[in-house]
């Protein structure tokens, strides 16, 4: 098996999303739901099949990837004239709980304005009165990154023979008279040409692309949505703690516990039809994420001096008329018929489900292909760096990126450039706002391991500032307000 990534592993919508691993109470969303379900209960089957699938999921990867994990507390205020009733939040996680494995627990509990009020710290922002009925308070995971999975699942594939390939295009090229393809490979490790009996076209936002460059009528497969988010900081007591509401769109809107001590606000949704490798936030989104915040918890006086940085990634949702903003249920497509005979394509797969999602594709390659060797197991316990706790921090006070660990992630992970370590191997990009000095140090750290001069030193610090300017720092609203 090869696997060729086109930039650094995870570097599309897994690196930019919500990173929330959540139990599915979202699918059961509607603005009627009793009556929506009672009527539509093809509805209910998918909600109910994809609930299940969260909670399967949230205890799977609760239970042995803890490390990679934050356990916090989510709020979800239930008002008097909203479109929720108490029953509803009630019923539902006694649903959920039915649906998920015993072991790792929900902690739901409805508590009344007052016991809310004197308990939970989101609720005094919310300045919600006599209108508040009772808060839904249960417990979520966060990823504290979602690349640090896929490094990880990239790293034991390697380990069971995959042959990996990071910053290398693929592009299919023709297909032989035995159905073989033609496969070229463009990257930092130079150009190759290999074959495959068998492709799995996984490229997210980029899958029609990579289709329609060997089949140009191949049909458009998927919808991307834009989510795009901001973090703040708040202050210490509300640590640990998240609420989830839902905006004037009638989507989910969140603020969550995130790294470095900040809380993550968003996300958007919004139709992206613009250059899939240069997604950013935009001041539009900065304007609606902080308007829905005002308006959701007044008591916060957000405003754009009170944002520290951002992220947006687009959600590669199945392309369906049915559904305007994207079909959110995974799908696997057979593209025969398309003009690609042995090419298999995933849309609408959430970085939470990658390894549900990876169970299904093998079966789905197992339907085609016979297997050339005995099965074998992945092992899904985290990499954790080695413990050096002689080695200097690269950032003061934080004790879980030292200078050691760039090297080893350097060294180990198919890291190519700065920015691949200090994001997406160690997270330490996402913890701390970095400044030149200290990236130029993380350069010095891995500059030996990989090959690099004074002057290569110089250039991956000037391309990781560039980019931690061009994707995470934020502009400004116009004057116009919006």
């Amino acid at each position: 098996m090869l696997l060729a990534e086109k930039d650094d592993f995870a570097g599309g919508a897994s690196g930019r999303s919500t990173r929330m691993l959540h139990c599915g109470l979202r699918y059961f969303e509607t603005p009627r739901p009793l009556r929506d379900f009672l009527f539509h209960p093809a509805r209910l089957r998918t909600a109910l099949a994809m609930a299940r699938a969260s909670m399967e999921t949230r205890a799977e990867l609760a239970g042995d990837s803890a490390a990679r994990l934050t356990p916090y507390t989510l709020s979800f205020p239930i008002w008097r004239q909203g479109p929720y009733r108490p029953w509803h939040l009630d019923l539902g996680f006694r649903i959920l709980a039915r649906l998920g494995p015993p072991g790792v627990p929900l902690d739901y509990r409805r508590l009344s304005a007052a016991e809310a009020q004197a308990s939970l710290p989101f609720v005094e922002p919310m300045g919600g009165g006599d209108r508040l009925h009772s808060v839904a308070s249960f417990r979520e995971y966060m990823f504290d990154w979602p690349e640090r999975f896929c490094i990880d699942a990239i790293l034991d594939a390697e380990r069971m023979g995959a042959t990996v390939r990071n910053h290398t295009e693929a592009r299919l090229v023709a297909r032989d008279g035995d159905g073989v393809w033609q496969i070229g490979l463009h990257g930092a490790d130079g150009d190759a040409q290999v074959t495959a009996s068998l492709v799995l076209n996984m490229a997210g936002l980029w899958i029609d692309s990579v289709n329609r460059r060997a089949e140009p009528s191949a049909r458009r497969l998927v919808l991307g949505t834009k989510g795009a988010h901001i973090a703040v900081r708040l202050p210490e007591a509300f640590q640990g703690h998240g609420i989830a509401t839902v905006n004037s769109l009638g989507e989910p809107h969140y603020c969550l516990p995130s790294q470095g001590g900040l809380h993550h606000i968003g996300p958007t949704e919004t139709i992206y039809t613009g250059d899939p490798d240069d997604i950013r936030v935009d001041a539009d989104d900065v304007a609606f994420l902080l308007a829905e915040t005002r308006h959701a918890l007044p008591g916060l006086k957000l405003d754009e001096a009170d944002i520290v940085h951002g992220w947006a990634g687009v959600r590669p949702l199945t392309e369906d008329p049915a559904h305007p903003k994207g079909n959110r249920s995974r799908e696997i497509h057979d593209l025969a018929a398309d003009g690609l005979p042995g090419v298999l394509a995933m849309t609408a797969g959430p970085v939470m489900s990658h390894r549900s999602a990876g169970r299904e594709l093998t079966s789905a390659v197992a339907r085609r292909l016979a297997p050339s060797r005995p099965p074998q197991t992945p092992d899904y316990r985290p990499r954790l760096p080695a413990d050096n706790a002689n080695a200097p921090a690269l950032v003061a006070g934080d004790e879980t990126t030292r200078l050691t660990h760039l090297g080893q992630a350097a060294v180990a992970e198919h890291a190519r450039d700065l920015a691949d370590i200090l994001f997406a191997r160690t997270g330490v990009g996402y913890r701390h706002a970095l400044d030149e000095a200290t990236v130029r140090r993380a350069g010095e750290a891995v500059a030996a391991h990989l090959g690099w001069n004074a002057a290569e030193v110089d250039r991956q610090t000037a391309l990781t500032l560039r980019r931690i300017d061009r994707y995470y720092r934020l502009p400004r609203i116009d004057e116009s307000g919006r």
